[in-house]
Parts: C-alpha cells; structure tokens; sequence
C-alpha cells in the first residue's frame, strides 16, 4: 500500500527504487535540500503512480515502479538517474544504429508489440518508454551526425504507462527549441507506428566521427554531506548538463540571441528588496548562485546561467520575495559561460550555527557592567 510521508522518510523510502533501475541521491534532491522547495516535477511525470502527491505530500509505492526512467528525464538536478540502461549505454546503442545511416530510431514497448516489424525495420532501440529520452542525448547525436532521432510509439490510449507521453512531448519541444536556436537542419520526429513509418536508406556520407565517452553513466551512490567551509552545502552540476553543454560546443555558435527551454534559468535579484542573507547561495543545488568576495573585501552572489537548473529552490526560499527566475536565457551566457554579480552590502550581523550567542553577547556585557556596580 503507498504511504504518505515526510520528505526525508519519502527520500529514504525513494531508495528502494534503485532495485526498479534507478539510482536516487538524496543529497541532490531540492526538497531534501530545503522544506520550502516546490519542486514535484517526479511525482507529476511518473507514468506509474509509484511517485504521486497527496495533500501536498510525496507519496511512495516502489511496487508499482516500472523503471522507465520518466523521473529521471524531468528531475532538474538529476536526484533520481535512469540505469537500466544508464546514459552511456543508451548512447552507445545509437551511435552503432547510426554505422549504417543518419538516423536513430527508438520505439517503446507498446511499439514492439503492435509493429515488430516495423520496428524491426527501422533498426530501433527499444525503450520502456519514450520519455525515457532526455535532451543531452538527442543532441550528442546530432553533434555526432545524426540527421533525424526518431521515436516510435504505440497506441498510448490503455498504456499503463500513457502519462509519460506528456514527458515526450516536452522534450521533444525543448529539442525543437534547441535545433532552431542553434540554426541546425535535423530532425526529432515522434511518429505512432500503424502510420507509415519512415526509414532511412543508408548513407555513403555517414558520420565518420563517433564519440566513444559520451555521457558518463551514473555515479555511485553518495551519502549527503555536511555544510561546506563557505557556509554552503555541496554542489553537483548533472553529468547530462555538461553532455549537454558539450554537444551545443562541437555544433557551433547558436544564431539566436535568446532561449526559452524547461532546461535553464535566470535568475534576477531584485536589489532594493534583497537582505543580504546568501541563502539563495547557500542551498543552491547546482551552485549556479555562489557567494564571492571581490578585491575590495566586499562580496554578494555570482549567477552562473550555464549551470542553472530552474529548479526554482532560490525563489522559493528567499524570505523577502526579491529573487524571480525565468526560463528565457541569453545564449552568450550558455555559449561563452557569462556571469553575473550582485554586489551586497554586508549584513547587521553574521548569520551562522552561533548567531543566538552573537546576538545575546552585548545583553550579557551588559548585564555584567551593571553587577559589576
């Protein structure tokens, strides 16, 4: 039977899934991070009702998981990995497809079903699921030649697994985004079998290059650290967002000067609201807003578009409301890893474990002065 629980028995309870083909990193989670996080994109995009919210609560059945990665693909800071099969093995699966032509097909099971040869015939992958697909690997393909990536799906009415089409759906519209913002002539093309299905001849000019790292499958299993030296707690930037990263570099320059995906933000801090308390910097879970010192001996918080995640978590948390992020990035900072500053003044008092004592120690000097009378 699912349980409704706390955050942390829920990412205890979320454990366990690693048996269904995935790995969690608690540590990574933004509502392990921060109570206040509004993060629920898992429980909204799991295609299994294994992950679901209940009166506002994470609700966790691991017996009804499937494995078919969806969490993985819409967790922003990759607390929930896909391993069965993990990224590079995904990847290395494609580029042998792509050997004898342009293209890569992948189907989901439903489609094997209901047209193995078809999907024979066009040389597919098969997946669980198509929301299984994120945007790093589509575009290491593209960056390695491919000229179409494919999905092949079945009847997705009576799937047990019909919610994660929404997901599909929502990558495939971030990779559009991505191949126009870059000015590329490729392909993502999600196309139901029982239509006719389009197969690539082979090509004499196939790709010549083919990357043999690709992305780096999922680390081992971490346990959440403490508080770091700066007052911060640990950062970890997802192994796809630097694929991902590295992709866009070896296709060039993009031709727009904005985009406007689910993949990225920016941050803006407004100024005249903002106390100067760093949080934002503290819990940050990519480190994308870190705390700097300048040569001056004056610091604030440093953005770093390139590594931002939009989980939203520094805009949940700001106790005056002063930080707003926004899914539309400028590409310069994507392309050439711009940042930007906000300088702060230094706050009345210093926030930290032994604040409570800072605050009592003038009351307690002067409880003494006057005894001493």
């Amino acid at each position: 039977m699912d349980e409704v629980m706390t955050v942390d028995v829920a990412m205890g309870r979320l454990e366990r899934l690693e048996g269904y083909g995935l790995a969690v990193h608690p540590e990574r989670c933004v509502r392990v991070r921060n109570r206040h996080a509004s993060c629920v994109r898992c429980a909204e995009a799991c295609t299994s009702g294994a992950l679901s919210l209940r009166d506002g609560a994470l609700t966790v059945n691991e017996a009804l998981c499937v494995g078919c990665g969806t969490c993985a693909t819409v967790c922003p800071t990759c607390a929930i990995e896909a391993r069965h099969p993990v990224d590079g093995e995904l990847l290395a699966a494609a580029h042998r497809a792509l050997r004898a032509g342009r293209e890569a097909v992948f189907a989901c099971h439903r489609a094997f079903e209901q047209a193995p040869a078809a999907c024979a015939a066009a040389g597919a992958i098969e997946l669980a699921c198509l929301s299984r697909m994120e945007e790093s690997l589509a575009m290491r393909l593209f960056a390695d030649g491919a000229q179409c990536v494919r999905l092949l799906h079945g009847a997705c009415e009576g799937c047990p697994r019909e919610n994660g089409f929404a997901s599909v759906k929502l990558v495939r519209d971030t990779v559009d985004s991505l191949l126009e913002t870059w000015g590329l002539n490729c392909e993502y093309d999600v196309q139901q079998v029982g239509s006719e299905v389009k197969v690539a001849a082979a090509d004499a000019a196939a790709p010549q290059h083919v990357a043999t790292g690709g992305i780096r499958a999922a680390s081992a299993f971490r346990k959440p650290a403490h508080v770091q030296a700066d007052g911060t707690l640990p950062h970890f930037v997802p192994l796809r967002r630097h694929a991902l990263l590295d992709a866009l570099a070896d296709l060039g320059n993009p031709v727009r000067p904005d985009l406007d995906t689910r993949l990225w933000g920016h941050v803006s801090i407004d100024m005249s609201a903002c106390r100067s308390c760093k949080m934002c910097a503290v819990f940050c879970p990519t480190g994308a807003l870190q705390k700097y010192v300048g040569e001056d001996g004056h610091g604030g918080v440093e953005h770093y578009p390139a590594e931002c995640v939009h989980c939203g978590l520094c805009q949940d948390i700001c106790p005056v409301q002063a930080i707003t992020s926004s899914t539309a990035v400028p590409t310069s900072m994507l392309a050439d890893g711009k940042t930007e500053r906000y300088p702060m003044p230094d706050p009345a008092w210093t926030t930290g474990p032994d604040q409570i004592l800072r605050k009592m120690t003038p009351q307690i000097h002067s409880r003494e002065v006057q005894h001493s009378y």
